[in-house]
């Protein structure tokens, strides 16, 4: 696999051992407490990925983070793996080194080569399938693919019965697409009506998405705050408020989530490192 020396130095004995005794303390000292970082569309390979995640490194340093959430667009232009070094490996060093795990969903420029096969057999993008759920602190994670195709009727199901049984403070849900957009594609109708009657009856209280090369934040719609971190590297667009309450900038960017059991904290930063956003909401938003 291409980039395979940097894979062999990132996550050879030393580092595996560095990111196992960092889960062990992490878990032992937060608790019920996750930081984490989120980004999409970011696998550019250009200046502009380097200076976010340049960015994102400096967040860690200065508040530790657990993991770091990737929106889909992983890999531009068509999802090739071979590029890994240059578009993941190379710009996210310091907090792979550092033995940050990042956790992936698919977007549409991933799917485009073997459907995304590649990626999802790559260890460093975490995926554990094309759908998967997993639970840190006091969040349950549900990360989805959001491209069209004959997968949603399963994923559907299972994501009815994984929503079903969670008991997180805290369920959040993660995919390439926007439902609610404040950026170039607007609102999707068809994403809607699949997923916010779930949203809705489990109690959902984040989406976070890319595709929209921007960030945004809706107000509560329904109980379940919108995030849009699509500023990771790719070529912006420009955003139009459509809602009463929403944040929305075409700024490279990402964002830092800090969860407590009662309490999520949602900041935003550019590329320079200036704060574009600071909201604390709720866990029982409804």
């Amino acid at each position: 696999m291409a980039g395979s020396g940097l894979v062999a130095t990132l996550w050879g004995p030393r580092a595996g051992l560095r990111a196992q005794n960092r889960r062990a303390a992490s878990a032992e000292s937060t608790g019920q407490r996750l930081r984490l970082l989120a980004v999409a569309d970011s696998g550019s390979g250009d200046a502009a990925q380097r200076a976010v995640a340049v960015q994102m490194a400096q967040r860690h340093r200065q508040r530790p983070v657990e993991l770091v959430l990737l929106g889909g667009d992983n890999i531009y232009n068509d999802g090739d793996i071979a590029l890994v070094g240059s578009h993941f490996e190379r710009p996210y060093r310091e907090l792979l080194q550092a033995g940050v795990p990042f956790k992936a969903v698919l977007g549409n420029h991933d799917v485009r080569r073997d459907g995304g096969a590649g990626q999802l057999a790559y260890r460093g993008f975490g995926m554990e399938g094309r759908w998967y759920s997993f639970r840190r602190g006091p969040v349950q994670f549900f990360m989805l693919d959001t491209n069209p195709g004959a997968h949603w009727a399963p994923q559907l199901s299972w994501l009815r019965g994984q929503l079903a049984a969670s008991r997180a403070p805290w369920k959040v849900v993660v995919g390439h697409h926007p439902l609610y957009s404040e950026g170039f594609y607007g609102d999707d109708a068809g994403l809607i009506a699949r997923l916010t009657p779930l949203f809705n009856r489990y109690k959902v209280q984040l989406y976070i998405n890319g595709h929209d090369h921007n960030y945004a934040r809706t107000p509560p719609i329904d109980g379940t705050t919108y995030l849009t971190v699509g500023g990771g590297g790719a070529a912006l667009r420009p955003v139009t408020l459509r809602r009463k309450g929403a944040k929305a900038a075409s700024v490279h960017s990402f964002a830092e989530l800090d969860f407590s059991a009662s309490e999520l904290l949602i900041q935003a930063w550019d590329r320079n490192g200036t704060r574009l956003d600071d909201v604390r909401l709720p866990a029982g938003i409804s």
